[in-house]
């Protein structure tokens, strides 16, 4: 388990996400059709991550210009994956995957906060859709996150789809 060094403000990435779900920051570039991954990053750094200009998994945003790692679905996951291993820079996260929606469990219940990330994997196996957290409710018992997106924009509704597999990021640190 990795702990945390540098404060993560789920509640600004939140806040964020609910601000901006339904419409776009005019201060960031807006892919319509396509841009989930990119309003994950702006939350992100809206909860105090910063651009990260490494050389071969930089993650940032200037002006209207974006790495491929701050846009994409799958670059985001490799980046998270790159700085949670190597432990030197960016964004760190527990990572689990699970196939289908019914293997949702407790752990993952009292793992997952507002704030962390959800991505979606199809039936070719690849990612190609990513969220973040803003809230919980409660099925059976059990919590379940809802989530704010891009591409098809929406605030607070259901994590589930019908995808494969769904991948959850743990936040667990920044720098």
């Amino acid at each position: 388990m990795i702990t945390m060094q540098n404060e993560y403000n789920r509640t600004k990435a939140v806040n964020y996400a609910v601000q901006y779900g339904m419409k776009a920051n005019p201060r960031y570039p807006y892919y319509k059709g396509d841009d989930c991954t990119n309003f994950v990053s702006q939350c992100l750094q809206a909860g105090g991550c910063k651009n990260h200009f490494h050389p071969t998994h930089p993650w940032w945003c200037v002006g209207n210009k974006t790495s491929i790692c701050w846009s994409v679905a799958a670059s985001l996951y490799w980046y998270i994956k790159v700085c949670t291993k190597e432990n030197k820079f960016g964004i760190k996260a527990e990572t689990i995957i699970i196939e289908g929606n019914d293997a949702y469990s407790v752990r993952l219940a009292e793992l997952l906060k507002p704030g962390d990330i959800i991505q979606y994997i199809n039936k070719k196996d690849r990612i190609q859709h990513s969220a973040v957290i803003t809230g919980f409710e409660i099925i059976e018992g059990l919590r379940h996150p809802l989530i704010s997106q891009h591409t098809y924009e929406a605030v607070n509704i259901p994590w589930k789809k019908a995808h494969k597999k769904t991948i959850f990021h743990h936040i667990v640190d920044i720098n």
